[in-house]
């Protein structure tokens, strides 16, 4: 692959949501019901095997050439894309511009469970501002599936009102990592500024490349979700195990040339903890501090002298507080009086105001 095998390279985009060819109104409720809707492992392989035959289309190239990545084509062509055609431009996207199907169904499917979810969410909105590294991810390509969707960014975006993501895909190339979120969308064909493009249940929302020597800031995009997750895999608090996949599931993988051993589940081996980490994290962004809390859990760059370098490690949280104790409810106004009995009057400040005026 050469230098220009990024899908998103010089992209920090996001894309418009398409406009179906039916109701409006229908087309927005289903909107809804799919994107707040959890998945099974079962769906991760189903919608893995959709999206592989997906990248392998024309669609795939037609949606980039109708920039749906907006900028996309123009940063690698900018000469020739704005006044080619959209037959033109799909001409330019030769094996060399994008990650082969193959890689895709060869890559690693990581599946996180609902606490998982909670959990990363938390974790990555302080994760260190350090440069990615090759090695820091699950795999060097791979797909990531969200039990229940989660934020796109941290809880104070400056991108607000994002939809939840329900997946995200990844691949290490030449210049960086590029991360691209999906959200659940409904199949079927949609205009792509005027063209028309057949897309599947998870629609590309925001795509990324974090250069190899740039920091990638916690919680601004889906990098710190990425980032998150692969560090607290590493952590004894978490587990990892292949699920057990219905036969008819097996097949779907088979036909799509997917390696069902490359799917694995990351859960928490507490998963308690999680709901209490995101509350946490919740009203760390909202300036509360609860009588009885939860302390948030933190990042810290641990040295291994055995391997003269410094990794992210993840501390746990714990509880502090009474927990017991009402939360106050509303503002109150505490007023200091001294001892009366022994005390001077205080004088009416009004006659003095009187005689003044």
């Amino acid at each position: 692959m050469t230098q220009r095998t990024s899908i998103t390279k010089r992209v920090r985009a996001g894309s418009t949501l398409p406009s179906p060819s039916g109701s409006a109104a229908a087309h927005r409720a289903h909107l809804h019901a799919l994107a707040t809707r959890g998945l099974a492992p079962a769906d991760a392989i189903r919608l893995k095997a959709a999206l592989t035959g997906w990248f392998g289309s024309d669609n795939w190239i037609r949606y980039l050439a109708a920039d749906g990545l907006p900028d996309y084509g123009k940063g690698l062509w900018p000469e020739r894309w704005p006044s080619a055609s959209i037959e033109e431009r799909m001409a330019l996207f030769t094996p060399d511009e994008l990650i082969p199907q193959a890689a895709w169904q060869d890559a690693d499917t990581i599946y996180a469970d609902a606490a998982m979810c909670d959990m990363v969410t938390a974790a990555a909105q302080t994760f260190p501002e350090q440069r990615v590294r090759r090695d820091e991810f699950l795999a060097p390509i791979g797909f990531l599936f969200f039990a229940r969707p989660v934020p796109a960014a941290a809880f104070a975006s400056p991108i607000p009102n994002q939809p939840r993501v329900s997946a995200i895909t990844w691949a290490c190339v030449d210049d960086g990592v590029s991360a691209i979120t999906w959200i659940r969308h409904p199949a079927g064909a949609y205009y792509i500024n005027g063209v028309t493009v057949q897309l599947t249940t998870l629609f590309p929302h925001l795509a990324y490349l974090v250069p190899w020597d740039k920091p990638a800031h916690a919680g601004i995009h889906s990098v710190s979700l990425l980032r998150a997750l692969s560090a607290l895999a590493k952590q004894p608090l978490t587990r990892e195990d292949s699920p057990k996949i219905h036969q008819s599931v097996r097949a779907i993988a088979r036909s799509a040339k997917i390696r069902p051993e490359s799917f694995r589940r990351i859960a928490l081996r507490r998963p308690e903890a999680a709901a209490h980490e995101l509350s946490a994290a919740r009203a760390a962004a909202e300036g509360r501090t609860p009588a009885g809390h939860w302390v948030r859990g933190h990042w810290r760059n641990q040295y291994y002298p055995s391997v003269d370098e410094h990794r992210t490690i993840w501390i746990e949280g714990f509880p502090r507080g009474d927990f017991a104790q009402p939360k106050p409810v509303g503002e109150r106004l505490l007023i200091a009086h001294g001892d009366r009995a022994g005390a001077d009057p205080v004088p009416d400040p009004l006659p003095a105001l009187r005689r003044a005026s």
